[in-house]
């Protein structure tokens, strides 16, 4: 008999797995709904292009974004590990050398009004630094 009533015990909640709920679901709140991603995650990454400190920097010391890595003036190159799209950017684990051993680091890129500045955290240059887009 105890047994029998610990098995509908442990069943009963098991029975109203398959019914559909009676209340309707909550809707998000606003701040929980996220916008929009810097770019489509389909398309090329928004950071994908060359890169210098001013345009005038340009055809010198440009720095060159590639979905996958870049490279930089003073032999620094980074291979992208993964990356994050953010609703301002993007977040890069990524391999970087600079004239020294790989050394594991986590970037973090964010864009200016339009897409045409964008600056860089976490770097191998060190500090944050600022970059314009530079023309084809």
């Amino acid at each position: 008999m105890i047994r029998t009533i610990l098995i509908l015990a442990l069943l009963t909640p098991l029975a109203a797995c398959g019914e559909p709920s009676s209340a309707p679901a909550p809707a998000p709140d606003a701040a929980s709904v996220a916008t929009e991603p810097v770019s489509n995650p389909t398309a090329q990454p928004a950071y994908v292009g060359r890169w210098a400190a001013s345009p005038a920097l340009c055809a010198s010391r440009a720095w060159d974004f590639r979905h996958d890595g870049l490279s930089a003036p003073g032999d620094v190159a980074c291979r992208f590990e993964g990356v994050a799209a953010l609703d301002d950017g993007y977040e890069i684990a990524a391999l970087c050398t600079s004239q020294a051993p790989p050394e594991s680091r986590r970037l973090s890129l964010n864009f200016g009004a339009g897409a045409r500045t964008m600056s860089i955290r976490g770097g191998p240059a060190g500090d944050a630094l600022s970059l314009v887009r530079c023309e084809t």
